[in-house]
């Protein structure tokens, strides 16, 4: 025989072999190691995504979207929120920071699509409003490097602000989420 316990039943021509219990130092599943926070973690990608279409949404709203820093403070915070109910970790202030700032990005994009859109199928009934709203932006309108330039500029700070902010509201959450579990 080959060390295993086997067990002969009266009358039976078969020999049952019956594994041993599970042993105490050999864990029957093995769970998965921790993915880090980052843009390689499926469930972090997929709530950073979530929280963008809400702030897609938000910012589509005509009167909502005039607190748009607030939804994006909102939505990093969320994030943390959903990220620990749907996998049961808590997050580092650093991780919550990490997620929020994913968030951002991705409704960084989304917000740039949307403008995109709307400058795209509103033609230009878009400039035609800002010439009457500030008669000196027809200096920017007809030079193109200054056009460049000044979108260029108004993309980076809109970038920054948007990241900054869900990043804020992702550090945030994780830090007063960690400070109530452990009460």
């Amino acid at each position: 025989m080959c060390g295993k316990p086997t067990f002969e039943l009266a009358g039976a021509e078969e020999q049952v072999v019956v594994p041993p219990s599970s042993l105490p130092s050999t864990p029957a599943v093995a769970l998965p190691a921790q993915l880090p926070v980052s843009f390689s973690n499926p469930i972090a990608l997929r709530v950073a995504f979530l929280m963008s279409l809400g702030i897609m949404l938000t910012t589509m709203i005509p009167v909502v979207n005039v607190l748009s820093p607030i939804w994006w403070l909102v939505a990093g915070l969320g994030a943390v929120l959903l990220y620990r109910r749907l996998t049961g970790l808590s997050l580092s202030v650093q991780a919550g920071a990490r997620l929020g700032s994913i968030t951002g990005v991705l409704a960084f994009i989304s917000l740039v699509v949307i403008i995109g859109l709307t400058i795209a199928l509103s033609g230009s009934e878009v400039f035609q409003e800002m010439l009457k709203q500030n008669p000196n932006a027809s200096e920017v309108l007809n030079n193109t490097p200054a056009l460049v330039f000044a979108t260029g500029l108004a993309l980076a700070v809109l970038f920054a602000m948007v990241v900054g902010i869900c990043a804020a509201g992702g550090a945030l959450g994780a830090r007063f989420a960690n400070r109530n579990a452990k009460v």
